[in-house]
């Protein structure tokens, strides 16, 4: 999903609470300039902006630039591409630093102010074109989402919802999110045992594609998870997802 970079929209069985493990300031951390703090709302009130897929995460310490792990590429500088309501950004308001505006996010990570460039929350950065709700129209085989493709005992039945990586739609084979593998929401064959049921990444030939799959109407669920977590062609094309029936928008870069 996502100009080659998936998102783990699919994926994601567990919510964690957000934090940062081993956290280490640089040696060569920087001193901050930072503008007067602006509330979004007369009230105070948290803002929530909605699901960030790896955006950069800029960490302060009592003023000083620091990196998770002393490493400014360690994952943790970066936001979860996980769904769920740890995992929402929200935020009081916003500041310049050294010139650009940031959102502080609010309760992110443990003893450290925590900001995200507002850049990051504009139409550039949630454009979920990139995908689109199919449904089965005959049953059929899918295969394995693995570089050889190959064959599966699984079966996508008639009306079972997938989602479809518009980047491989052309393609002989084609990325496709599979209905969660519970075997009740149009994918059979998977073993029960007893875990957590989300969506996983499959593929499936051209012609299993052409032949045996149509775009889903607007408002067609393709449920990812156990929780209900959803999306739509509608949600999609407003740049979202539908979390415990509310819609949140998704920024990714």
């Amino acid at each position: 999903m996502f100009k080659n970079k998936f998102i783990k929209l699919l994926t994601v069985a567990t919510f964690a609470i957000v934090g940062i493990g081993t956290v280490n300031a640089m040696s060569h951390a920087s001193t901050v300039q930072a503008s007067t703090f602006h509330y979004l709302r007369r009230d105070h009130k948290l803002v929530t902006l909605g699901f960030g897929q790896k955006l950069p995460i800029v960490f302060y310490d009592h003023g000083k630039r620091v990196y998770a792990n002393d490493d400014p590429k360690n994952e943790e500088n970066f936001t979860d591409e996980a769904i769920g309501s740890a995992f929402l950004l929200k935020t009081h308001g916003w500041k310049y630093i050294n010139g650009q505006k940031y959102y502080k996010l609010y309760n992110y990570a443990y003893n450290w102010s925590c900001y995200i460039a507002a850049k990051y929350f504009t139409k550039k950065y949630n454009d979920l074109s990139y995908e689109q709700i199919y449904t089965v129209t005959k049953a059929f085989s899918p295969r394995n989402g693995d570089m050889q493709a190959s064959k599966t005992n699984l079966m996508l039945h008639p009306g079972a919802a997938i989602e479809v990586d518009m980047y491989s739609k052309d393609d002989d084979i084609v990325s496709i999110g599979s209905p969660i593998d519970d075997n009740k929401h149009g994918l059979t064959g998977f073993v029960e045992d007893g875990s957590y049921h989300s969506s996983a990444w499959l593929k499936i030939t051209q012609s299993q594609f052409r032949n045996n799959c149509r775009k889903a109407a607007p408002h067609t669920k393709f449920v990812f998870d156990d929780d209900g977590d959803y999306e739509t062609n509608a949600s999609l094309a407003r740049g979202g997802i539908y979390h415990k029936g509310h819609f949140y928008k998704v920024y990714t870069r």
